[in-house]
């Protein structure tokens, strides 16, 4: 799925730099996420837009939360989809509270429209 996820500059909500634990590994990546309404993308490289390395689904995802008590490191969050939980690391208490807001904003806005749209 994620290889054919090509991002938009003019959708681009936030992006940044944050760590994130593998999947299989559960090793400590830094990678450059880019933040659009529809999906969070991590990326290798800073300005890259094609073919993540990861895409996570925002409006499949549950919750955004902190994490430091699971990860046991500090500006730990998590941001919880049905297939997994994404454990993600900013570089200050400031970058995780604004990616954990903006990343909530989305999540909130995708089920307000979804309930609208039925009304």
């Amino acid at each position: 799925m994620s290889s054919e996820i090509v991002i938009h500059r003019d959708d681009i909500i936030k992006e940044g730099w944050l760590i994130k634990q593998s999947k299989f590994v559960k090793e400590w990546r830094r990678r450059w996420f880019v933040l659009t309404p529809q999906y969070m993308c991590s990326f290798k490289s800073q300005g890259e837009l094609r073919g993540p390395t990861e895409a996570i689904r925002l409006r499949e995802c549950s919750t955004v939360k902190s994490a430091e008590e699971d990860t046991g490191k500090e500006n730990a969050f998590r941001v919880d989809s049905p297939e997994r939980v994404f454990y993600l690391i900013a570089d200050s208490s400031e970058e995780k509270e604004a990616w954990m807001g903006t990343i909530g904003r989305q999540m909130v806005r995708r089920t307000v429209m979804t309930e609208e749209e039925y009304d």
